[in-house]
C-alpha cells in the first residue's frame, strides 16, 4: 500500500506540473474554479496509472517469488547439477516412507516387502553423432539411413 501511496504522489505531481505548464502556456491557471474537473481528472488518472503500475510490481515480484532461482536460493548454479529433486518430491517421499512405516506397525507390511529393490535402468545407448553441413552428400545419407535402419528396429516407425 504504500508502494501505491508513493507512485500515486509521483504521478499525480508530475501530472500537476505538466498540466499547470500546459495552461499556462495558454493564459490558464490551475487555480481557476473552472479547471476543478481537470484537477480531479489528474488525481483520478494518477490513481490508475499507480494502482496500475502497483499490480504489476506486486504480481512480477510474486511470480518471482513462485519460481525457484537458478542453482537453488543462495547456492551456486552447480547447486542444480546435485539436487535435482524438488521440495513436492521430498514431501512426497516423505508422506510414503511415512505410510510404510505404519504398515509396518500395523502388521499388514513386512519390511522386506517395505524396500524392494529395483533394478538399475539400462542407460539409453548414445545416439549416432550426425554428420555436418560440410560433410559429403553421400556420408549424410548414409548416416540418415542408419537412423532410419534403427528406428525402424526400435519400433518407432
Amino acid at each position: 500500500m504504500a508502494r501505491f501511496f508513493a507512485i500515486f504522489a509521483v504521478v499525480l505531481v508530475l501530472g500537476l506540473i505538466l498540466m499547470s505548464g500546459t495552461l499556462s502556456r495558454y493564459g490558464y491557471s490551475l487555480a481557476d474554479p473552472e479547471m476543478g474537473i481537470m484537477v480531479g481528472l489528474c488525481v483520478l488518472v494518477a490513481g490508475y496509472v499507480a494502482w496500475r503500475i502497483s499490480t504489476i510490481l506486486k504480481n512480477r515480484a510474486q511470480k518471482l517469488a513462485d519460481r525457484s532461482a537458478p542453482g537453488g536460493a543462495g547456492k551456486t548454479k552447480l547447486a542444480a547439477l546435485f539436487e535435482p529433486r524438488s521440495r513436492a518430491y521430498d514431501a512426497r517421499k516423505a508422506n510414503l516412507e511415512a505410510r510404510r512405516r505404519k504398515l509396518i506397525e500395523e502388521g499388514k507390511l513386512s519390511p522386506e516387502e517395505a524396500a524392494p529393490e529395483l533394478p538399475e535402468p539400462e542407460p539409453a545407448p548414445a545416439p549416432a553423432p550426425k554428420p555436418g553441413t560440410q560433410a559429403a552428400i553421400k556420408d549424410r545419407m548414409a548416416a540418415r539411413a542408419e537412423r532410419v535402419r534403427k528406428a525402424k528396429e526400435e519400433g518407432k516407425i
